[in-house]
C-alpha cells in the first residue's frame, strides 16, 4: 500500500541523507523516462527496451544511496557484469551505442540534482557526498565501458560476416567465370592437340607453353578460391595452421610447428595476417625449396609476435629474386609487415635453407578479439 502524498514528503524533509535521497528513486526515474522521451531516445520508445534501462537506472540510483549511507563508495560488480549481454541485444534492438551515452548523461544530472537537494545545508556530509558521486559516476560509467565492449564484439562479428559472404561471392564468381574460361581454352587446345596427332604432326612447343600456363593458372585459382572461401581466424591460430599444414600433406614435407602464448593476446585482425604470413612462408617452402623439414616457432606475448619459419631445402639469393621479378611472394609478405609496423627478415642462400624471422608488434588501440 502506497504512503500517502504527505507523509512521503514528510520522509524525504527529515532524517538521514541517504533516507530522504532514497525516498526519491521513483521520482527520479519517473523523471529520467521522461527526459530520453523529450529527446525521442529509443531507449523510451518500447516498453520492452526501457524496461532493461529502468532496471540499470535503478541500480546506479542504489548504489549511489548505499554509499551515501556508508560515507565509502559502493558499486555491484554483479550487477555491472549483466550488462555484457545488454549491450549486444541493444544492437540487435537497433539501438546505437551513443544513445546509450546520451541517456548516461541524462541519468547523471538526474540523480545529482536530487542528490545535491538531499546533503545542502548538512553538515559533515562532505565525505558521504563525494563517496555517492563516485557511485553514481563509476556506475554509470563502468556500465557503458561493458556494454560498449559487447556492442563492438556484436558489431565486429557482423563486419566478419559480411566480409566472409562478399569473399564467398567472389569465390563463386572467379570459380564460374574465369576457372571454367580456363578450362573451356584447356579444352580447345586437347582437341588441336588430337587433330595434329591424327594428322602425324607434332605439337608445336608454343601449345604445350600454353597448356602449361593455363595449368598452373588453372592451379592458383583452386587456391584462390579456397582461400576466399576460407573463414577468418576466429580462435586458435595453432589450430588453423595445423589444418593448413594437414591440407597440404600430399607434398611429403614433415612439418614442426609450436606455438607459445595466449591467441587472447592477438587482436583479430593481427591473428588473420600472421595467418596468411605464415601460410605464404610454408607454401613457398613446399613448392619451391624441396626441403626435407620446416620449422615453425611462434611466439605470443601481450605487446608482441615473433615468428620464425625455417627449412632445410635448396635456398635462393633473396636480391636476385626480387630483381628477376619472381618474387614468391616476397613483397607481398614485405608490404603486410609494413602495414602492422612489424619488421621482417629472410636470410637465405643457394643450398643452405632459408630463415624467415618476423616481429610484429600489438597496439594497444588494435582492436580486440
Amino acid at each position: 500500500m502506497r504512503e500517502p502524498a504527505q507523509s512521503r514528503l514528510g520522509s524525504r524533509q527529515g532524517g538521514p541523507p541517504a533516507n530522504r535521497f532514497r525516498a526519491y528513486e521513483d521520482e527520479v526515474i519517473a523523471l529520467y523516462h521522461a527526459r530520453l522521451r523529450g529527446i525521442s531516445s529509443p531507449l523510451a520508445a518500447e516498453q520492452e527496451v526501457w524496461a532493461q534501462c529502468e532496471l540499470q537506472g535503478r541500480r546506479v540510483f542504489r548504489d549511489c544511496a548505499d554509499s551515501l549511507e556508508a560515507g565509502l563508495t559502493e558499486v555491484s560488480d554483479s550487477h555491472i557484469a549483466e550488462v555484457v549481454d545488454l549491450g549486444s541485444a541493444r544492437v540487435q534492438q537497433g539501438v546505437h551505442l551513443t544513445h546509450s551515452v546520451r541517456a548516461g548523461v541524462i541519468l547523471f544530472d538526474t540523480v545529482l540534482e536530487r542528490l545535491l537537494e538531499c546533503t545542502a545545508g548538512i553538515e559533515g556530509a562532505d565525505k558521504a557526498y563525494a563517496a555517492a558521486i563516485r557511485a553514481l559516476q563509476q556506475g554509470i560509467g563502468r556500465r557503458l565501458e561493458v556494454g560498449s565492449i559487447a556492442y563492438d564484439s556484436f558489431m565486429l562479428a557482423r563486419v566478419r560476416e559480411v566480409h566472409d559472404k562478399g569473399h564467398r561471392k567472389l569465390a563463386r564468381e572467379i570459380h564460374d567465370q574465369i576457372g571454367n574460361s580456363l578450362s573451356l581454352a584447356m579444352r580447345q587446345l586437347e582437341l588441336y592437340e588430337l587433330q595434329v596427332a591424327r594428322q602425324n604432326a607434332d605439337v608445336p612447343k608454343e601449345v604445350r607453353a600454353a597448356q602449361d600456363a593455363i595449368l598452373e593458372t588453372l592451379a592458383h585459382t583452386r587456391e584462390l578460391v579456397t582461400e576466399l572461401r576460407r573463414p577468418a581466424i576466429t580462435g586458435c591460430l595453432e589450430a588453423a595452421l595445423a589444418d593448413f599444414v594437414a591440407s597440404m600433406g600430399d607434398e611429403g614435407v614433415p612439418v614442426q610447428l609450436w606455438v607459445r602464448g595466449l591467441d587472447e593476446w592477438i587482436p583479430a585482425p593481427v591473428a588473420e595476417e600472421v595467418f596468411v604470413m605464415v601460410r605464404e612462408c610454408l607454401r613457398n617452402a613446399f613448392r619451391h625449396a624441396d626441403a626435407g623439414n620446416i620449422v615453425v616457432h611462434i611466439d605470443i606475448a601481450p605487446h608482441e609476435i615473433q615468428c620464425e619459419i625455417i627449412d632445410d631445402g635448396l635456398g635462393f639469393d633473396a636480391e636476385q629474386v626480387l630483381a628477376g621479378g619472381r618474387t614468391n611472394g616476397l613483397t607481398g609478405l614485405q608490404e603486410r609487415t609494413d602495414l602492422l609496423g612489424g619488421t621482417l627478415h629472410i636470410g637465405s642462400s643457394a643450398g643452405r635453407g632459408t630463415h624467415v624471422t618476423m616481429w610484429i608488434p600489438i597496439k594497444e588501440d588494435q582492436a580486440l578479439r
